[in-house]
């Protein structure tokens, strides 16, 4: 199923923070379900916002669903309002909550004239709250939303299609449980196999490889001084990425991109500049293993060329020549 979710595919194209881009496309999909498939979005409203059944929305109200709303006391991620509620919901991924988050939300809420007004908190992990200030009225997981999901019967094929989306999306950001199948037998080898048909087309592309880089997120190899990196990513098993690991001393990416015919993009932090190989996009799993062994080894070709282009050429200085003494 992750291959046919339009939220990942987007997401090798957005240049938002995670967090940022997750709670978009979470909006997205809620909005979606209100307007065509209403009793499904007052449904997960309800699970996502309501604790022991203290309030509910109703079909009839009119609901509107944002993101981003500022206020003195911060910016939350979302807003789902009605004539008499106001919840904000946080959403975080991996990052933890900032000083005082909840509580300078609940202070925000303080002015709003509405008779039901709630913060709720939307994680990947648990979280401990050393004070009572700091624990938001309700606390729901990530893994939560998707059982929630898994539930709906949903009938406007739009809607099917953007919840299996979303499913597959989260299951690619590892935030629903999966039972352990078979699979897990061939995943690994298979796995092991990729990374090293990766080092072979290094080898014969003359890639000088400095040597082996893992560790909790990713797999790969380090490559000449530690300019560059090359291996898989867990999040996107699907892409192979060449990596500039440190951009001083490289120009900008788009003075070169043009002639990398894979997808450039650059870091968050702006630190690194990155390559991808799309394994769907060239049909690498319908391939023979020499053609696979191919078509890596013209990818890190090529990102070793761009990159090198990239490069920024220092001028050598002048020798001064200087007029003898007489």
């Amino acid at each position: 199923m992750t291959g046919d979710s339009i939220f990942s595919a987007l997401a090798r194209y957005n240049s938002a923070t995670d967090e940022n881009y997750l709670t978009e496309c979470f909006v997205f999909l809620l909005n979606s379900l209100l307007e065509k498939e209403r009793t499904i979005g007052i449904q997960i409203l309800n699970q996502l916002c309501v604790k022991d059944n203290e309030f509910c929305f109703d079909a009839d109200e009119a609901i509107s669903v944002s993101t981003q709303d500022v206020t003195e006391e911060g910016t939350p991620d979302i807003r789902i309002s009605s004539p008499n509620k106001l919840i904000y919901v946080e959403v975080k991924h991996d990052s933890p909550l900032s000083y005082q988050q909840i509580e300078r939300y609940k202070k925000a809420l303080e002015s709003s004239d509405a008779a039901v007004k709630h913060v709720v908190l939307l994680t990947r992990f648990a979280i401990d709250f050393e004070k009572e200030d700091e624990r938001p009225y309700k606390h729901v997981y990530w893994r939560d939303v998707y059982k929630l999901l898994e539930s709906t019967h949903a009938e406007d094929p739009v809607i099917v299609y953007l919840i299996d989306s979303f499913k597959s999306f989260l299951e690619v950001k590892q935030m629903a449980i999966q039972k352990v199948g078979w699979e897990y037998i061939n995943g690994m080898p298979a796995f092991n196999n990729l990374i090293s048909m990766i080092e072979a087309a290094l080898q014969s592309a003359k890639i000088p490889i400095y040597r082996n880089s893992t560790g909790w997120d990713y797999k790969g190899f380090l490559l000449e001084n530690q300019e560059f990196w090359c291996g898989i990513v867990y999040d996107e098993p699907e892409v192979i990425r060449f990596q500039i690991t440190d951009r001083k001393g490289f120009a900008a990416m788009l003075e070169a991109g043009d002639e990398i015919e894979y997808l450039v993009s650059e870091a968050k932090d702006k630190r690194s500049i990155f390559v991808d190989l799309s394994l769907e996009d060239i049909h690498f799993f319908s391939l023979d293993k020499d053609k696979q062994l191919e078509e890596i080894t013209r990818f890190v070709k090529t990102s070793f060329a761009g990159a090198q282009k990239m490069r920024i050429k220092t001028k050598p200085r002048s020798k001064v020549i200087k007029p003898d003494k007489k």
